[in-house]
């Protein structure tokens, strides 16, 4: 996944990732690349050792070049990379043991043209894999070290033989050293020099990547409202009930933009937004009161004391026979009574016309955000003497901007039934359209 580069990376797992960086620079120079590694050691001591390494089985990966194999894609299509290990330790039967090593790295893949982006599992090319095993065999030895007792070898005076012996062995001329080096052809040494280098030139690469990851962590702040998803496959729709946008993995975090009591409207990256269900995520600090309890923060919700609330939206063309939106593609809303109790307050023009002001606002607000066009803004009462109010975005933007008053502004809607706001003293003439 849960890069925005606008990239927020959580505080908690860009430590890991920055000593991965430093792990990744050394294994350059390992010879064993291989998954899988056999260990002499005792059973409980490989038991520990893995539990020592938990912290580091899982994380976020600021870069996927280096970690994984090469893809049909290009890497830099690609965000939001995420690697998750498994060990998995098998006894043989002469008493040793091996563990085989799994990493399953998933990352975002925008496709250009929409229709095929998602999260992706990516093939790892065994870096993070060989580097968990290396630092298990560093902590084994230390382990053996630690365990051993150090016996000092006795000592005995010299002799006059070892002394003089030591003294011929000073005295002597340097016997010629003979190096494998020294008998390979000119070729292989030519080829060893050059591996030689281009091992230096990646080592001082990624020094440079640490050195960027460092700048990282002394800059970056921690965004304070982050929301984290629970469960993999939650979906993320273009509005409440909407299409869905996306599948979102367990622990992705999205910034939030408002909350209402069922859901939270989210920044997915830069100027892209998305609705996801309120129970399925891990609200932050200031967040975490119950939806019961939650005071309706999102735009599209009217006013907190109004008889309706907003019961659920649908993007569609406009049916009506209304000439300014007639075919066209509207934002429709669905308004329901609070509860029976206020049914008498429901029949109260005024009522219904601050409550359609509200949501007008808050509704023009918010597509104006989004990347999917809407010409209007449709507001049914789904209430025994329910109506419908349709307004065009071009007079609603004229009203949000104080260009024109909204008593103008109810003249510019079409209004059903004609005496659906007959009582309001702001609404002077009214339109009908269906």
């Amino acid at each position: 996944m849960k890069y925005v580069m606008q990239k927020q990376f959580p505080s908690r797992s860009l430590g890991t990732i920055f000593l991965f960086f430093i792990f990744v620079s050394s294994a350059l120079f390992a010879q064993n690349s291989g998954f899988e590694r056999r260990f002499s050691n005792r059973r409980p001591d490989l038991d520990a050792a893995v539990q020592q390494l938990k912290g580091s089985f899982q994380g976020r990966l600021p870069i996927l070049e280096g970690f994984v194999s090469e893809t049909n894609e290009p890497l830099d299509r690609y965000d939001r990379g995420y690697y998750e290990c498994t060990a998995q330790l098998t006894t043989g039967g002469n008493g040793g043991s091996t563990i085989r090593m799994t990493a399953k790295i998933t990352a975002w893949y925008t496709d250009p043209t929409g229709a095929q982006s998602g999260y992706r599992v990516l093939p790892s090319n065994g870096r993070i894999e060989t580097d968990l095993l290396d630092r298990m065999s560093t902590i084994l030895e230390n382990q053996a070290r630690a365990n051993s007792p150090v016996v000092a070898p006795p000592v005995s005076p010299p002799t006059p033989s070892t002394r003089l012996s030591g003294l011929s062995a000073r005295l002597a001329p340097p016997a010629a050293v003979s190096t494998p080096a020294a008998s390979l052809p000119s070729a292989d040494i030519d080829s060893l020099r050059r591996r030689r280098e281009d091992a230096e030139k990646q080592a001082k690469s990624l020094e440079s990547q640490v050195q960027d990851l460092e700048e990282i962590l002394r800059d970056q702040t921690h965004p304070e409202n982050l929301a984290v998803v629970r469960k993999s496959g939650t979906p993320v729709f273009s509005q409440p009930g909407g299409k869905v946008l996306m599948t979102s993995e367990a622990n992705d975090e999205f910034e939030l933009l408002s909350v209402n009591r069922d859901w939270a409207h989210v920044q997915i990256s830069g100027a892209s937004r998305g609705w996801i269900e309120r129970a399925k995520l891990d609200m932050p600090a200031g967040f975490s009161q119950s939806p019961n309890e939650a005071k309706e923060q999102s735009p599209i919700t009217g006013a907190d004391d109004a008889p309706f609330h907003v019961s659920r939206q649908e993007t569609r063309s406009f049916s009506g026979n209304w000439e300014p939106l007639r075919g066209k593609t509207v934002l429709i809303i669905w308004a329901e009574p609070v509860s029976a109790s206020k049914a008498i307050q429901n029949s109260s023009p005024d009522a219904k016309r601050k409550f359609a002001s509200s949501v007008f606002a808050g509704a023009y607000k918010t597509r104006t955000a989004d990347v999917e066009p809407t010409n209007g803004i449709v507001i049914v009462f789904d209430s025994a003497d329910g109506g419908q109010i349709a307004a065009t975005m071009a007079s609603l933007a004229q009203w949000t901007s104080g260009q024109i008053t909204e008593q103008s502004f109810w003249k510019l809607c079409s209004i059903d039934p004609p005496d659906f706001l007959q009582n309001d003293e702001h609404v002077n003439a009214a339109r009908v359209g269906q």
